[in-house]
């Protein structure tokens, strides 16, 4: 069964280290078992969440890891999610951020309640069905 778990310290350092990102961050894992299946990195200082650096292959479990990472900012207080990772922008669409504004640095943004608001993509279930 697949879970998605905050990161042991050795875990979150190692990644953190790998993404060359410095200072506290933090990092949810996605595994099978033992078998890793994926991690994402975030910040979240006061209001805004930053995510740092996401990696799954399956886009599912990518926009699962999204998703927990979102949730798991907004129970800590944050309202705002930003990302710089432009490799990360197609699955950010699909949940809703909004576009980079044209003549600014690449970043996409999203109000994190307004997210999950809106719910899956397409109405699907967890079985990926439609209700």
């Amino acid at each position: 069964m697949i879970a998605i778990l905050p990161a042991s310290e050795e875990e979150r350092s190692a990644l953190s280290a790998q993404a060359g990102f410095a200072g506290p961050v933090e990092c949810l894992v996605a595994s099978d078992g033992w078998e890793s299946l994926g991690s994402i990195l975030y910040r979240t200082s006061g209001e805004v969440m930053e995510l740092l650096t996401a990696q799954a292959e399956d886009p599912r479990l990518l926009d699962g890891l999204l998703r927990a990472a979102l949730n798991a900012a907004l129970s800590a207080g944050a309202r705002t999610a930003r990302c710089e990772q432009e490799p990360l922008f197609p699955a950010l669409r699909t949940l809703g951020f909004s576009e980079p504004e044209e003549g600014c640095p690449a970043s996409m943004q999203a109000d994190i309640s307004g997210i999950f608001a809106r719910g899956c993509p397409s109405g699907e279930t967890s079985r990926g069905k439609q209700e």
